[in-house]
């Protein structure tokens, strides 16, 4: 959509204080980025400490030496917007104008061995913010196992495949975040390529019969 242009429809949005919420490589990712598009003020949102990061160590790394701020055990709570009632056409309405959030501490370890996150009663404040990026951990859309008779799926709802990316549903491949859970695009790509490998050879046999 050509975003990166400035007459665009949609443009890019830069500049400001961005808030990118989460821990992971994708998060790391988003954070630089938005610095290196001229954002103010770049800053990790993050429920847990700096040792749980779900982000490969250099990643994290890497970002602390471009400047973003880790503003670690640190939860939100509320995304504040600008709200004009006497004006509902002021082109400000809905924008981000800060987010709230409440300081966490480490409780007891979860049933991966993660300490769990819990709130530290009293300790709200808010972040003067003008863009709040989200990049949380996301599951399989359960509408897909609800939806398609004879599709096997694991106990997080993730799609049961072969070697070959094959499911429970004859002539159904699968792969990528569907099947593992949340991971790479480099890993998705795989799948992909031994999916569609698999799709030809089974294309073939189907001819020479």
């Amino acid at each position: 959509m050509k975003a990166y242009k400035k007459d665009s429809d949609t443009p890019i949005m830069s500049g400001g204080k961005v808030a990118v919420v989460g821990g992971g490589n994708v998060a790391m990712d988003a954070a630089r980025t938005a610095l290196r598009l001229g954002a103010e003020k770049v800053y990790i949102v993050y429920r847990r400490s700096m040792e749980e990061l779900p982000a490969r160590k250099e990643e994290v790394e890497h970002a602390e030496e471009e400047g973003i701020i880790f503003k670690i055990l640190t939860n939100p709570v509320e995304i504040l917007g600008y709200n004009n009632p006497d004006n509902p056409r002021d082109e400000k309405n809905g924008f981000v104008t800060g987010m709230k959030c409440i300081e966490m501490e480490l409780g007891e370890p979860d049933e991966r061995g993660r300490r769990r996150p819990v709130e530290k009663q009293g300790s709200e404040f808010t972040m003067d913010i003008d863009t709040v990026i989200m990049s949380i951990g996301t599951s399989p859309n359960p509408l897909i196992k609800n939806t398609t008779k004879g599709l096997e799926v694991n106990n997080r709802g993730g799609i049961v495949v072969s070697e070959d990316g094959l499911t429970s549903r004859e002539g159904v491949y699968a792969g990528g975040d569907a099947v593992t859970g949340a991971a790479t695009v480099i890993s998705a790509m795989g799948a992909g390529k031994t999916a569609a490998k698999a799709i030809d050879e089974a294309i073939k046999k189907k001819e020479t019969k």
